[in-house]
């Protein structure tokens, strides 16, 4: 089981780039992986080149070694670079999952539970009745669970469509002044979106960072009358004491992960409770084995795991097995919106299968999806990399 290869394509996903990776064995057996950062496709795509070439006649058996060797013999750690470690992860559970005839959750531990709980996005547009009838429009293609954003804060990210320029402006910092109507202004989203959701459906706002301690707590507030399931990111989430003042002064659970590097990133936010959800991204946080790690190390202080997964069908698959063996998993993110729907077909033969808003856990060897070669190997030249940087 010694690795021959290492090969990575770069491909136009919608919303954003992706990169598919497959790693090949001296005797044949391959394992795929998905991962995707928005504006540093060239960057990533640069670092598993990197790894590959350490990695040629290495046993691909030995996962937890790979892993090591990969983040400390780097010297510097973060995302840039776990990312590239989570392709690789990725890829060696599948290869060696595939290899034995199992799915990989049963290389895990095997499946705690027999379904694996999705929510998945609704656009915060031009009103509060916009809004609502996105959410309307999930639920009845049955999700229990639907996210937005801070309505009127942003013109273009991943679920939000506005009709017009924000109200915030983007470049608009957490320490600047805010009108005095905004936090009334996004109540009012909430309110609609509860009224179409009903009082069953679960809802969650993510603010990507966006506010200051005070202001974070204005808006948990005056949101608290419409039951949301969690506030992610409320303020800068490199700072575990801000998310901690928040988490301590409002009912509502606080969210906070997708950006963590690893299990030692993860430690100060967990160990210290500043948040009640954490949101490891498998395809960011150095893959399947270290976001184990991070949900282990979750357990142990009481703090569900709602897994980061704006992404594919390679990843979601790698997300939702480790998923369905945690004892302390509470939901996964899910982008299959009907914008990206058509992409989950396109490069993997085999997409997961997400029905009434979960994924039932698979029994076909490894990951489950396949990677379709010869369409990746068509559209990789016709990748277009925006240079403005927004993709």
């Amino acid at each position: 089981m010694r690795i021959a290869r290492v090969r990575r394509w770069p491909v136009e996903f919608g919303l954003y780039n992706a990169i598919y990776v497959q790693i090949e064995t001296e005797d044949g057996l391959v394992g795929e992986a998905e991962v995707a950062m928005r504006r540093r496709t060239r960057s990533v795509v640069a670092l598993i080149d990197e790894m590959a070439d350490n990695l040629v006649g290495v046993d691909a058996t030995r996962i937890e070694r790979i892993q090591e060797r990969l983040y400390r013999d780097a010297f510097l750690g973060g995302t840039l670079l776990t990312i590239a470690i989570s392709a690789i992860d990725q890829a060696l559970w599948d290869l060696n999952a595939r290899a034995l005839g199992v799915p990989v959750h049963r290389l895990l531990g095997g499946a705690f539970r027999d379904e694996v709980l999705l929510y998945t996005h609704a656009a915060a547009s031009g009103s509060p009745e916009g809004l609502a009838a996105g959410v309307r429009d999930r639920v009845e293609r049955g999700f229990r669970a639907v996210k937005t954003t801070l309505p009127g804060f942003y013109e273009k990210v991943t679920s939000v469509r506005h009709d017009r320029a924000p109200l915030v402006a983007p470049h608009h910092t957490e320490t600047e002044i805010l009108s005095p109507w905004v936090f009334g202004y996004i109540a009012e989203y909430f309110a609609a979106a509860r009224e179409a959701a009903g009082r069953d459906v679960h809802l969650m706002l993510d603010c990507h960072g966006r506010l200051n301690v005070a202001n974070a707590i204005r808006l948990a507030e005056a949101l608290e009358p419409y039951g949301l399931t969690f506030i992610e990111e409320p303020v800068p989430f490199e700072r575990p004491d801000w998310l901690r003042e928040v988490s301590g002064r409002v009912s509502t659970p606080i969210a906070a992960g997708e950006r963590w590097g690893n299990h030692l990133t993860s430690a100060p936010f967990i160990e210290s409770h500043a948040v009640a959800v954490a949101q490891p991204d498998v395809g960011l946080c150095g893959g399947i084995t270290a976001a184990r790690r991070i949900a282990n190390l979750a357990e142990a202080h009481a703090i569900s795991i709602a897994f980061h997964n704006p992404l594919g069908p390679l990843q979601s698959a790698a997300t939702w097995h480790l998923a369905a063996t945690l004892p302390n998993f509470m939901i996964s993110e899910s982008l299959f919106i009907p914008e990206q729907a058509a992409y989950w077909e396109r490069y993997v033969v085999g997409a997961p299968v997400v029905e009434g808003g979960v994924w039932h856990p698979t029994e076909g060897p490894g990951l489950g999806p396949t990677l379709n070669v010869r369409e990746l190997d068509r559209s990789e030249p016709n990748l277009v990399l925006d240079l403005g940087g927004t993709r």
